[in-house]
């Protein structure tokens, strides 16, 4: 399950010889000289025919672009393993470090080229982390285990950990609410959950569309000012499937909140605001062609919303998603009882970092919520709900746009092992939320503190996933 960068290259097809480390090298110097160069056909001519074969040349030139994209610069290769056939190393990016993994088919051509995201190696002893486990059972030593690896290699801080597997409900946390005061966040404690938001927003699309209010394909511009002017690129107009599928064309950020406050960046992009930028707003790709992740469009979305029926976004929220789930400590404003349930946020230095607050653009990333209501959530998305919710729900879980190694509905990804997810991010928090209905299995891991925790829930899905 790869989640932060899934433009990943794959191929295990052919026996392999059994290369030495300088073959194997000079091929990784080839690739990142190509990949650095924006020659995709020279580096595709260094691939075998058997991963020719999975992956046509047109197919591998949008990859390799989305991979430069979201990664920046390829600045070097630091080996770190080789098993006689395969070599791994650390591939350091302008953006973020990648395991990279390479071997040869028979012909000395490429036959595993592959991205994952940067896993550190194993610490030799593990830290003492205060901790809610019960340690009874093998699995809860194997949690135990692997949260204990995530604090030795990650400044985190609190970690609240929910598993859903058929009816049971596994929850454990570890580290701190707040750094320093000993106390493990539990199933209950309010965490921001960022853009995990998105399929909120998506579910509420979903239902004004089963009820009749919308369609998907409504081009957004029937919702807005007249002065703005169509949203479109090459005769593709935005749409709200667009906006919630990523794939408008807009921008990750509207370019006019680039000098707002870099402590709470959201808290004063108001409507006006939005509405300024996209008068001047160009489209990247046209519509429904290309899919690039944008907070801006999802942010439109919860917006137009706003507009279409009249109510706040958080009212909307409670209204049709939160209080028919009884989801009683899911909101965007913290009520003063609730407020000695919000955990501190922390950001990638464990120092104390600022709550996000929204305006315009709260559709994309404003919810606040606790494992034990996310768990509520993931229940109604795999069917247990009131009926007209379930419907909404299972609107969003259908592909409306697919690439290399995912899909996307609303809101919600799905990768090739059948769950659909999604990440979070704020300033001080990160997040993640799954689930699989097939294995009838689910997980929510929220973090106060802005490490990312998507390695350590494919390695916990992988341990909940074992019988």
């Amino acid at each position: 399950m790869l989640r932060f960068f899934p433009l990943l290259l794959l191929s295990f097809l052919c026996q392999a010889q059994t290369p030495n480390r300088f073959a194997l090298d000079s091929l990784a110097n080839k690739a990142r000289f190509y990949l650095n160069a924006q020659q995709p056909d020279s580096l595709y001519a260094l691939m075998g025919k058997a991963f020719q074969r999975e992956i046509p040349a047109d197919q591998f030139r949008t990859i390799t672009a989305g991979l430069a994209r979201q990664l920046g610069s390829w600045e070097r290769n630091t080996f770190r393993a080789f098993n006689g056939s395969a070599i791994r190393y650390k591939a350091t990016f302008a953006n973020a470090p990648m395991d990279f993994y390479l071997s040869q088919d028979s012909t000395g051509h490429i036959q595993l080229f592959l991205f994952r995201n940067y896993e550190p190696d194993p610490p030799a002893t593990l830290p003492t982390v205060v901790n809610s486990n019960p340690l009874r059972t093998q699995l809860d030593r194997r949690v135990d285990s692997l949260a204990r690896t995530f604090f030795a290699q990650q400044k985190a801080v609190g970690l609240s950990i929910g598993f859903l597997r058929n009816d049971s409900l596994f929850v454990f946390g570890y580290g701190e609410t707040a750094k320093g005061n000993k106390i493990p966040p539990t199933a209950n404690n309010v965490f921001e959950i960022g853009s995990i938001s998105k399929t909120f927003t998506a579910t509420l699309l979903a239902d004004l569309v089963e009820r009749g209010k919308l369609k998907l394909t409504d081009q957004v511009n029937r919702y807005l000012p007249d002065s703005i002017p169509t949203l479109q690129k090459d005769g593709q107009a935005v749409t709200l499937l667009t906006l919630s599928n990523h794939t408008s064309g807009l921008p990750r950020l509207p370019g006019n909140m680039l000098l707002a406050n870099p402590i709470n960046p959201y808290k004063n992009y108001d409507r006006a605001a939005l509405f300024s930028f996209l008068k001047q707003a160009y489209l990247a790709t046209p519509p429904g062609q290309t899919l690039a992740y944008s907070n801006l469009g999802v942010g439109l979305l919860g917006t137009i919303l706003e507009m279409q029926t009249g109510q706040s976004y958080e009212t909307l929220l409670k209204d049709r998603i939160t209080k028919p789930l009884g989801m009683t400590r899911t909101t965007l404003t913290i009520n003063e009882p609730e407020k000695a349930l919000f955990v501190q946020g922390h950001d990638s230095e464990r120092n104390p970092a600022s709550s996000w607050e929204f305006q315009s653009l709260a559709g994309a990333g404003a919810i606040r919520s606790t494992v034990n209501d996310l768990m509520l959530y993931l229940k109604a998305e795999m069917g247990k709900a009131p009926k007209a919710l379930t419907k909404a729900m299972q609107l969003t879980q259908q592909p409306t746009f697919s690439e290399k190694g995912r899909q996307i509905g609303l809101g919600w990804f799905l990768d090739d092992e059948g769950w659909w997810y999604h990440n979070g991010g704020t300033g001080g928090f990160t997040s993640f939320a799954g689930f699989n209905p097939q294995g009838k299995m689910a997980i929510v891991v929220l973090s106060n503190a802005s490490v990312r925790v998507d390695s350590f829930c494919e390695q916990l899905i992988e341990l909940f996933g074992k019988k």
